[in-house]
């Protein structure tokens, strides 16, 4: 019997499978996501829910919730099709990476975004 993988059921989850994908969407957003929130954002796309975050609103140009779900995978698209160029300032994969790695060991998160 072949076992299919279930999406994540929490935030931590998500932390611990798709370390990288987390760093690359904090990347992607130019520092607006912390890890948690970058998590969330996984989390809501894996179980295939609209994320309401203000970021994602603007983009889907209001609360529908199919709109959102389709900003929500092109975002996570996005992410991973440019993480060969998160570099520089705003965008730097080692700094989000690190910044994942401290939050994924237990250590607190920023509470509003990544860099500010």
């Amino acid at each position: 019997m072949q076992r299919t993988k279930v999406a994540p059921d929490t935030i931590q989850e998500v932390l611990e499978r798709y370390p990288r994908l987390t760093a690359h969407l904090i990347c992607e957003s130019l520092g607006y996501f912390t890890p948690e929130a970058a998590a969330n954002a996984i989390m809501h796309h894996r179980r295939k829910e609209s994320f309401a975050c203000e970021w994602y609103i603007h983009m889907a140009q209001g609360f529908n919730t199919q709109r959102l779900i389709e900003v929500g995978r092109k975002t996570i698209e996005r992410a991973f099709r440019s993480r060969h160029h998160h570099q520089g300032f705003m965008a730097h994969y080692p700094q989000a990476r690190a910044l994942v790695e401290h939050v994924r060991g237990g250590g607190q998160g920023p509470l509003f975004a990544s860099w500010f």
